[in-house]
């Protein structure tokens, strides 16, 4: 079983068609290629599922029609940011090109880590929280008094790596700075 789906601006415009055989595939960012990337950085994206629990090959021919309709950017005869005119899908590579592709995006892709799709909702907002200072320990500047509400705050305040100030409040490295955990 097979989905299509697109990817839209926040303005609704679309700018890219795909297929995959789970969700998971519409929402990951990985594997997508710089145009793609590129357009992401700019605006944003959202994921709308066209058809869902459909067979593999109708779904290529369902791409490759869409695709044909909306267009591609590379020529000049549409806006999609789709690099093939669809319809080749992973399932139908060949061993040795499923081995090249996998190589060529990991290279490509090896700074790159998404996890957006795996965390649930609950996750994300306590991590929210926990980066905005919220039900964080506060710091003091004990020369200037100044009372910072989180750790990222006085980092960002102080032009101070994060993670470099994390070791010297938490006696990991020499503290050089006049911040300290306020009690």
């Amino acid at each position: 079983m097979a989905l299509v789906y697109q990817h839209l601006k926040p303005s609704g415009e679309v700018f890219y068609i795909g297929i995959g055989i789970s969700k998971k595939r519409a929402y990951s960012k990985y594997g997508r290629n710089k145009h793609w990337s590129n357009t992401v950085n700019k605006y944003g994206y959202e994921v709308q599922i066209l058809t869902n629990n459909i067979d593999y090959e109708f779904a290529k021919e369902i791409e490759k029609n869409l695709i044909s309709y909306y267009g591609r950017k590379d020529f000049k005869k549409g806006k999609l940011v789709n690099m093939t005119d669809g319809g080749q899908g992973y399932l139908n590579m060949n061993l040795e090109e499923r081995l090249k592709r996998k190589v060529r995006l990991t290279n490509y892709n090896k700074n790159i880590k998404d996890y957006s799709f795996t965390q649930d909702e609950n996750y994300k907002l306590n991590m929210r929280k926990s980066c905005l200072g919220k039900n964080n320990k506060k710091i003091i500047d004990i020369e200037t008094k100044m009372i910072f509400k989180s750790m990222r705050e006085a980092s960002e305040f102080k032009k101070i790596n994060y993670t470099i100030l994390s070791g010297m409040l938490n006696n990991k490295k020499i503290n050089k700075t006049n911040l300290r955990w306020l009690n």
